[in-house]
């Protein structure tokens, strides 16, 4: 269980530090894309109004987080919505095309939230939280 951890923090953690720098650096070519134009729309909104500078910014810190041991709960909190929001983008705009590196990432993010279910615990329980007067 161990490996598996450390295998799918090293994948996970990777893969948000480099596409959340690639938001900022443009280092990966793009060419060779065909988006249906309204996923270009948004994708055009969400880079013209910085909105994607934020995202980039929560990738990489949390993609940091997951690959350092000690804060990879936190990490993978910032990071499920990013990933929701992936999904989402390219299951209504893309009709499910290009949403394997999501995919990917969901599966990775699924079996360490699973690894570090003791963490989370707190958050699903169904015991009611006395209240104090």
């Amino acid at each position: 269980m161990k490996i598996l951890a450390i295998g799918c923090r090293v994948l996970l953690g990777l893969m948000f530090v480099v596409f959340g720098l690639n938001v900022f650096f443009q280092f990966i070519p793009q060419g060779g894309v065909v988006m249906p134009e309204p996923a270009i729309q948004l994708s055009t909104i969400m880079m013209t109004s910085g909105w994607m500078k934020s995202v980039g910014a929560f990738e990489v810190a949390g993609g940091i987080l997951v690959l350092y041991g000690g804060t990879v709960p936190l990490g993978l909190t910032l990071l499920g919505p990013v990933l929701v929001n992936i999904l989402l983008f390219h299951l209504s705009l893309t009709n499910g095309k290009m949403i394997l590196p999501g995919f990917f990432a969901s599966i990775l993010e699924v079996v360490l939230v699973y690894i570090y279910r003791d963490n989370f615990r707190a958050i699903v329980t169904t015991r009611a939280v006395p209240t104090t007067k």
